[in-house]
């Protein structure tokens, strides 16, 4: 009994000392923390967010306070820095230092030997667009860090806290950057790259909780009136469950989907191990219109393997400054939209008709676009921070969507995998594989040599010409050559609408108003312009609803006589009728499969 007491005694002792070093080293690494954030709202309905940066023991005479140009998944120079005033700079002891503004989002403080240094500074947030900006009203704030919060490029990878004044009004801070455990909306930052991609949603949302995977995930719900919550828990699920099934495991802790909703609201960004998703008020109140949302869950959350993790070589380091080119977003964003509709499928919202058919007006959309002639899926990828983002009415002539031809490239490399292997292995093995040889093995990104080398690989074929011709080049592709692999046939029908001048309109205030013309099309050859307003055909008054019954009438090869209005004058333009070329597709399954086309389909559409 002594010598248990004795024991049990020093177990005691150690225990203690084991728990006051622990607390002794947690309070030093906090003191030590070279970069405070400090963040406020004193008035949401100014928009305006008000910002301090504490920099502590930072030995340079002069330091770069920076704020990116740009948000990674989402490829184009947004200049954030515009919102930025009211920049000022102090000392520990409040003694005003000297800056001046070095280039469109760098602020350069002369330090003169001081230790510390403040900078504060004000950031309007009212854009629209709240998936990728941050945003401020009376309803919510939401906080997107690299549009707000600036960083010192030598301390981007150093730890940081950031701390959140919130007004009394809002309970709820959800995001996953982790609490300090020191005070209320304190927060611990490994990283600034981390910061960025931890987005932050402030107010009274509400928030569905599920276990999926062995991985707690949070639903936040701003804005939103119609949804179900159990059906939404069990629907994600399964999402998610069918997604972590590719890769084997699942690489997060938690997961939160931040879902804003307003009547507008589209599209999504990925983070790390979150996302952000824009959905309209009342998406839930359709099948339809449900079914989108969880594509559009399902597609953001394919990214933490694709992109967050798995990623061109180029992303290995993020240049915040400046754009950052690769041309393998036709697979980043293109094969992630295939795997949108395979887990749609797979999780049971779609079944193989609906499938097939969505995969058919993917085509439908590619083969009517006058751009797949001219720009390649891979400089659509290297091109897209010109171009895929900055559309004008010449776009569809000039540029395809590496989205679109991405997704379509998925499907028919997938049936090439699951043919070549005999029903063995199939795109699934290709992802994987890239994942975790480059990811999870070596943690570095990938060049589009190796999505070729991991094809070839699981397909046993060389891959040369269809990488040279469909993703390097715009050569038709021959569609029925994979499909047939699994004993479908693609079917091309020419529109019900047979004439054409070859131009689209809109509908302003009953006025036909062109948007934009096709390149090939008689309108674009004869000099009808995207702006004008078609005003008469033959003498009789144009009307948006009666413009294709009035080009039927005339016979093809014709000319006919068009009014239009062009910036306030009027003018004339000959234009003849032609056969409208618009093609659609759609697809029959053959009647009598051999056995390893009915493996092929299986394996394709019933995984």
């Amino acid at each position: 009994m002594e010598l248990d007491f004795l024991i049990m005694h020093k177990l005691i002792i150690v225990l203690v000392l084991t728990i006051v070093s622990w607390a002794s080293y947690a309070s030093q690494h906090l003191e030590e923390e070279m970069i405070e954030y400090v963040v406020s709202m004193p008035n949401p309905d100014t928009h305006y967010f008000d910002v301090k940066v504490h920099l502590k023991g930072y030995g340079k005479d002069q330091v770069d306070f920076k704020l990116p140009v740009w948000t990674p998944g989402s490829y184009l120079v947004r200049e954030y820095a515009k919102n930025v005033e009211s920049f000022t700079a102090v000392t520990g002891d409040q003694k005003a230092l000297n800056f001046h503004k070095k280039n469109k989002n760098t602020w350069s403080v002369d330090k003169a030997k001081n230790e510390d240094v403040t900078v504060t500074y004000k950031v309007y947030a009212f854009e629209g667009t709240k998936v990728r900006m941050s945003y401020l009203d009376e309803s919510h704030a939401f906080i997107m860090a690299n549009t707000l919060l600036m960083y010192v490029d030598d301390l981007k990878d150093s730890s940081a806290i950031l701390k959140i004044n919130v007004p009394g009004q809002w309970k709820k801070v959800s995001t996953t950057l982790q609490p300090t455990g020191r005070a209320s909306n304190e927060f611990e930052v490994p990283s600034y790259d981390i910061l960025v991609d931890s987005p932050i949603e402030i107010g009274n949302h509400e928030i569905i909780q599920f276990s999926a995977a062995g991985i707690p995930h949070e639903v936040i719900m701003y804005g939103a009136e119609n949804y179900d919550p159990d059906r939404i828990k069990e629907d994600l699920t399964k999402i998610v469950e069918k997604a972590t099934a590719i890769f084997g495991s699942n690489p997060n802790d938690e997961y939160k989907f931040i879902v804003h909703h307003s009547e507008d609201g589209g599209g999504g960004l990925e983070h790390y191990n979150s996302t952000v998703l824009g959905v309209k008020r009342w998406a839930y109140g359709s099948a339809d219109s449900y079914n989108s949302f969880l594509a559009l869950a399902a597609h953001e959350y394919f990214h933490l393997w694709m992109v967050k993790r798995l990623k061109p070589k180029v992303l290995d380091q993020i240049d915040y400054d400046e754009e950052v080119y690769t041309d393998l977003l036709w697979v980043m964003e293109g094969f992630t939209s295939y795997y949108a509709d395979q887990l749609m499928l797979r999780a049971g919202f779609y079944d193989e008709d609906a499938y097939l058919k969505k995969l058919t007006r993917a085509i439908t959309l590619l083969e009517n676009t006058p751009g797949a002639q001219v720009q390649s899926v891979a400089d659509a990828s290297f091109d897209t921070w010109i171009k895929y983002y900055r559309r004008n009415e010449n776009s569809n002539n000039n540029q395809i969507s590496y989205y679109n031809k991405g997704l379509i490239l998925g499907a028919l490399l997938d049936l090439e995998v699951i043919h070549g292997s005999k029903g063995k292995k199939s795109l699934d093995n290709v992802v994987d594989g890239l994942y975790q040889h480059f990811y999870v093995k070596q943690g570095k990104g990938i060049v589009a040599e190796d999505v070729k080398n991991a094809v070839e690989e699981a397909s046993g074929a060389s891959m040369d010409y269809f990488f040279e011709n469909y993703v390097s080049g715009t050569t038709d592709i021959d569609y029925n050559r994979y499909f047939e692999y699994a004993g479908i046939h693609l079917k091309s029908m020419v529109s019900k609408n047979s004439k054409s001048i070859g131009l689209n309109f809109s509908n302003q205030g009953n006025a036909a108003m062109v948007t934009s013309v096709v390149r090939g099309g008689s309108a674009y050859d004869n000099g009808i312009y995207a702006g004008d307003e078609l005003i008469s055909i033959n003498g009789f008054r144009v009307k948006p609803s009666n413009f294709q019954a009035m080009i039927n009438r005339i016979e093809i090869g014709e000319k006919a006589e068009i009014l239009v209005s062009r910036k306030g004058i009027i003018k004339t333009v000959q234009v003849e009728i032609r056969e409208n070329l618009r093609t659609g597709y759609s697809y029959e399954l053959d009647k009598s499969k051999s056995k390893l086309q009915e493996r092929v389909y299986k394996k394709w559409l019933d995984k």
